[in-house]
């Protein structure tokens, strides 16, 4: 039996800043991994979900291609399965990449202080400090958003394959099982 999944569970900051890992991170520090460490799958990772719901997006398209004379698009099922993941992840590039451009804005302005400011005025020195504080939360800004982004798009691709994956092996079965038991 493996252990629950404490991503299942975890809360805003857990799953903002992937501590849900850690148990995971420290038995890995102690020794070598091994298959009971790890946890199991969610409910809405499971083959049998996913492939499921592709399945009755495929079988959708199909129909529409029938009504349509035309061939169906496992492309078009998938994207109708995951356009709605996907632009979310497209969202948070594009925070990402806004916080990737205010940062040379936020760079300029501290250089533009070092070389051109009174160093005796104390509003142009507190304006510096809001702009070294303003690139540095971007900077900070950018890495929880960079590693969300490709932690969730990994996630995107791997419940992609598993769903076409179980749609093959469903697709052989059936196939196989017609040709051995019907005459």
């Amino acid at each position: 039996m493996r252990k629950p999944n404490p991503l299942q569970d975890a809360n805003f900051c857990s799953r903002l800043f992937f501590w849900w890992l850690n148990p995971l991170f420290k038995i890995g520090h102690k020794r070598r991994l091994e298959e009971d460490d790890m946890y199991s799958v969610l409910l809405e990772d499971r083959s049998q979900h996913l492939g499921e719901e592709l399945q009755g997006y495929w079988d959708q398209e199909v129909l529409r291609a029938e009504k349509g004379v035309r061939e169906p698009s496992l492309t078009k099922a998938i994207i109708n399965c995951h356009w709605k993941s996907c632009l979310v992840l497209g969202i948070f590039i594009l925070l990402e990449e806004g916080t990737r451009v205010v940062q040379p804005i936020f760079l300029g302005k501290m250089i533009n202080y070092v070389e051109n400011s009174n160093r005796t005025d104390s509003a142009t020195l507190h304006e510096a400090y809001g702009y070294a504080a303003g690139l540095s939360t971007s900077v900070l800004v950018w890495a929880v958003l960079h590693h969300l982004y490709f932690y969730h798009i990994q996630r995107v691709g791997m419940r992609l394959r598993v769903a076409v994956c179980h749609m093959i092996y469903r697709k052989v079965s059936v196939t196989r099982f017609n040709s051995v038991y019907l005459p």
